[in-house]
């Protein structure tokens, strides 16, 4: 067998583990047992060197090879800590999964955001991260703790597992029991979003990336004001104002500005169903 077609074989092999199965089983050998996980404590286990440096503001972080030695290069721009845990477990997930495929992963800014990347590489990296940071198993228990619903949970549990808003209130969704979903919307317009598995079931629940935000929804509302004072709205609106349906439910929407991101996030949450 040639070499080439030996790394190509390992890549494949690579790619057919888990993301979640391979961050859980990095933090059982190394016996992490603390909220929150601290990923520079785990690349420093692993002999990984991290450091901070300024790079072109498009790229978050980057997995590198030099000689036999790896090392984690941060963007020093970046200003949140949370964001900075999740590039490093970002990072992690390459060394992970990629195996020996690549001695280098340049990841741009867009590939880590908490929704998806088009590239396979940069969402398996992604999955492993949120694995890595908030273990279902443990996740899903605190969850129970806090008897709201919505935004004010997913403050809680970033606070606790020193993540993003964004990407707890993911994890929050996709973990959930209730028929909820959480939407990022950008100029007006619906630019990402994730749901529960009770959402995804229910026919009436169906949302479209890029739609223009309905006049009436609070998300469009908090788009539109010129007042910095209001940060956040929530309140009863009819479903129809985010899924495209004819049923007369109506939902729970808790929409949030995010300034710095001049983006707005939505919970949903269709409680009387």
């Amino acid at each position: 067998m040639s070499g080439r077609q030996f790394r190509n074989r390992r890549s494949t092999e690579h790619q057919s583990i888990s993301p979640a199965r391979c961050a859980w089983q990095l933090l059982r050998d190394l016996n992490v047992q603390s909220i929150p996980v601290q990923p520079r404590e785990i690349a420093e286990e692993l002999q990984i060197v991290v450091w901070e440096r300024e790079m072109d503001n498009r790229y978050d972080g980057c997995l590198m090879q030099v000689g036999g030695a790896w090392g984690i290069l941060l963007n020093s721009l970046i200003q949140s800590q949370s964001r900075k845990n999740f590039t490093i477990a970002h990072e992690l997930g390459h060394y992970k999964l990629d195996g020996i495929g690549k001695s280098q992963h340049r990841c741009l800014r867009d590939d880590l955001r908490a929704f998806s990347s088009h590239q396979l590489e940069e969402q398996r990296a992604n999955q492993f991260a949120v694995e890595l940071l908030m273990p279902a198993p443990i996740f899903k228990a605190d969850v129970v703790e806090y008897p709201d619903v919505g935004l004010s949970a997913i403050d809680n549990l970033a606070a606790k597992y020193a993540t993003s808003l964004t990407s707890t209130a993911i994890r929050y969704t996709r973990l959930s029991q209730h028929i909820c979903a959480i939407v990022c919307s950008e100029n007006g317009r619906i630019k990402y979003f994730a749901y529960s598995d009770g959402f995804r079931r229910n026919c009436d629940c169906y949302l479209v990336k890029n739609r223009p935000l309905h006049p009436d929804s609070l998300a469009l509302k908090l788009t539109e004001s010129r007042s910095n004072e209001i940060e956040e709205l929530n309140g009863e609106v009819p479903l129809s104002h985010w899924c495209q349906t004819g049923a007369k439910h109506t939902l729970i929407e808790h929409s949030r500005r995010l300034p710095r991101m001049k983006q707005v996030i939505s919970f949903l949450w269709l409680h009387a169903a």
